[in-house]
């Protein structure tokens, strides 16, 4: 790709803003980096001001100390990891009895997919959440309960105390989480503040104080600010 083209452009600035904010989750400095994977000082640092993106050994390597995916940081591979499968150019060059066969899979697969949806499920409901300030919650302790219509990416279930992320989630509501480490910049995710205290906020971070900034949706609450090692992400909310 073109190192002018917008898509470029597009590309680097993703990986600059994932890399910044793993960076400051971490309080990983560019040394760090050097040392740690034999990477140039001056290539790093690259990397770090947003003026040029890895190669895919480098990308590598990252992703592997941060334990991450390499489509968490790079725009690239997200984009592959997100393409859909498109089955048309195998389904054409079948003959009418097979195409029938597959088309009946597929019904069939599809029955199954909408059924499911609608299905009562067991889930872990992991005590409560604030939706204001961080609530204490303890050890998390986990019930085993049965609910319908839980989205199928869903690791466990939470109770909502507080109006802070109203109106999309409302309060005294369970909400639904899977479980990952790491955020992209503006989702809604589930937090474990100094290890004591949980909430459920959109995720920011302001790279300039290197502060991770948790925000509330309705505007009666203000912006909270935590250095990284203060905020553990526990998940991101499904819906």
């Amino acid at each position: 790709m073109a190192k002018h083209a917008p898509q470029y452009y597009e590309n680097l600035n993703y990986f600059n803003n994932q890399l910044n904010h793993l960076m400051s989750v971490h309080g990983t400095k560019q040394v760090d980096l050097v040392n740690a994977l034999d990477i140039p000082k001056t290539t790093i640092n690259g990397y770090v001001k947003g003026t040029s993106l890895p190669n895919m050994g480098n990308l590598q390597k990252l992703a592997d100390y941060f334990n991450t995916l390499k489509s968490d940081l790079d725009l690239r591979f997200k984009k592959d990891a997100d393409e859909q499968i498109d089955i048309s150019p195998v389904y054409n060059q079948l003959t009418d009895i097979r195409k029938h066969k597959v088309y009946s899979y597929a019904k069939q697969q599809l029955d199954e997919q909408n059924s499911n949806l609608n299905e009562h499920r067991s889930i872990y409901l992991v005590g409560s959440s604030a939706a204001g300030l961080p609530l204490d919650y303890g050890d998390l302790d986990a019930e085993l309960i049965d609910l319908s219509n839980i989205p199928a990416k869903a690791d466990k279930a939470i109770h909502i105390k507080g109006d802070s992320m109203e109106p999309k989630i409302a309060n005294n509501s369970i909400i639904f989480y899977h479980e990952q480490p790491t955020l992209e910049i503006g989702e809604i995710g589930i937090f474990e503040i100094n290890g004591s205290a949980v909430t459920c906020k959109k995720y920011y971070v302001d790279y300039e104080s290197k502060k991770i900034v948790l925000k509330s949706i309705n505007p009666k609450y203000e912006p909270m600010y935590f250095n990284g090692e203060q905020v553990r992400i526990l998940g991101k909310v499904v819906f």
